[in-house]
């Protein structure tokens, strides 16, 4: 019985203490320069060559192994179970992205002129 009492009794202060507000998701807009990023990013290669090596085992099966590696032109920004093979562009590529070596694609709003992304009219 006591314990009725104090579940009732629970109940009543829950009942009472102020609930919050009802909540909404937020959801942020991105701009022209994230929505670009994006598709750019998303269209670039994905950097990763792969190679076959003969490996020792007693099945001859299982001798040939795929090995994937980062290609010419491109450094890992992972580590060796997770490549994430990034171009490498040797000129200024700030206000842009590399997507390919040697090639940086300017973001809206910036032309490539004397090796570095400008904005329009400097």
């Amino acid at each position: 019985m006591r314990s009725h009492i104090k579940i009732f009794g629970l109940l009543i202060i829950c009942l009472t203490l102020s609930l919050p507000k009802h909540t909404f998701g937020q959801f942020w807009k991105l701009s022209q320069y994230e929505i670009w990023k994006r598709e750019m990013l998303a269209s670039r290669e994905s950097g990763i060559c792969y190679k076959t090596q003969l490996a020792n085992t007693l099945n001859p099966e299982l001798r040939q192994r795929q090995i994937s590696y980062c290609c010419d032109g491109y450094v890992n920004r992972g580590s060796s179970e997770i490549l994430k093979c990034e171009p490498i562009c040797a000129e200024d590529c700030s206000h842009g992205i590399c997507l390919s070596p040697g090639y940086c694609e300017c973001a809206p709003g910036y032309n490539r002129e004397r090796a570095q992304c400008r904005k329009h009219g400097d």
